[in-house]
């Protein structure tokens, strides 16, 4: 079985287990009308039709790319109006935050991964205030919606709303969550397309 990244969780073990879980299923279900069927068979098929939803709704969580390609060395400047956590009718500029560490997190309130990375990263910006601005890139949904889930999850830092999803295409966030984190020199030096583990966070921001 491949080896989880070091700085991304991933589901091989997932999909291991779905494919293990639906073989036994389908033979439950195949098996002989007379023979009696067991609460263990009907287990297992719950446990695989979970198993096999997960793969389809959730997005992946091992990253696509845990790297910078050359053509985006240099972090792209955008400008969005802040959701939660700034003054109403504020808007950030990335350019503005030169002289700073800066993570970017692209991410939606549908994404289930989207929901483990979020505390992950308000710990870091807990931990890290006077250095280092974690910003919340909600993609393609209403400002309301993503004010009512940061103050739901008690999330501390900005929350950027991303309508049109002009950031998102800027850095290539395909997949959500994408984590992004940027040196005080406006440069990227890392892209994580999936969750991004908290040790990955901290290491990925030491001596920046």
């Amino acid at each position: 079985m491949p080896r989880c990244p070091d700085d991304a969780l991933c589901l091989e073990e997932v999909e291991v287990l779905a494919f293990t879980c639906m073989s036994e299923a389908r033979e439950a279900t195949e098996a002989p009308a007379d023979e009696e069927r067991t609460p263990l068979s009907g287990m297992v098929i719950v446990i695989a039709l979970g198993a096999l939803l997960g793969l389809l709704v959730l997005p992946r969580l091992s990253p696509a790319r845990a790297g910078v390609s050359a053509d985006m060395e240099l972090a792209p400047d955008f400008t969005l109006p802040v959701a939660a956590n700034g003054e109403t009718g504020a808007r950030m500029q990335l350019a503005d935050l030169r002289d700073k560490v800066v993570i970017l997190d692209f991410w939606a309130t549908w994404c289930g991964p989207c929901r483990m990375q979020a505390p992950i990263l308000d710990r870091v910006a807990r931990r890290h205030a006077d250095d280092v601005v974690v910003l919340g890139i909600n993609v393609g949904e209403s400002p309301g919606l993503a004010q009512r889930y940061a103050q739901q999850e008690g999330l501390s830092y900005p929350i950027l709303a991303d309508v049109n999803g002009e950031a998102q295409e800027l850095y290539e966030a395909n997949t959500l969550p994408t984590v992004v984190v940027i040196d005080r020199e406006g440069k990227v030096r890392s892209l994580v397309h999936g969750v991004m583990r908290e040790s990955a966070v901290e290491k990925a921001i030491r001596n920046l």
